[in-house]
């Protein structure tokens, strides 16, 4: 059963992305996803789009397909409320959720 989903939206015109994430007990499911390429991408569950006090949930698997991402135990998943895909070497977010 999903808790929470959403469609993935590029975070500006350089940054184009599409797909579904759903939120679906303790894994964030990525779903048929296209997202612009970009080094060292990362997934954080984090609240209002902030990435400092998100929880990294590990690297992007990949840009397209669709991929599971495990909530680290403990993980009040309704205390968040987004998802950011996150270039760590540039520090920008490439995508993101409105959960």
């Amino acid at each position: 059963m999903t808790i929470k989903s959403g469609n993935l939206v590029g975070s500006d015109d350089a940054h184009p992305a599409s797909g579904l994430v759903e939120v679906e007990g303790n894994v964030v499911r990525l779903v048929d996803v296209q997202i612009s390429e970009a080094p060292d991408g990362r997934v954080f569950l984090s609240k209002d789009f902030e990435q400092a006090t998100g929880i990294s949930l590990g690297n992007l698997q990949g840009f397209t397909g669709s991929h599971d991402y495990p909530i680290p135990g403990g993980t009040d998943v309704n205390d968040y409320n987004t998802i950011l895909i996150w270039c760590d070497q540039f520090s920008v977010p490439i995508g993101k959720v409105q959960l």
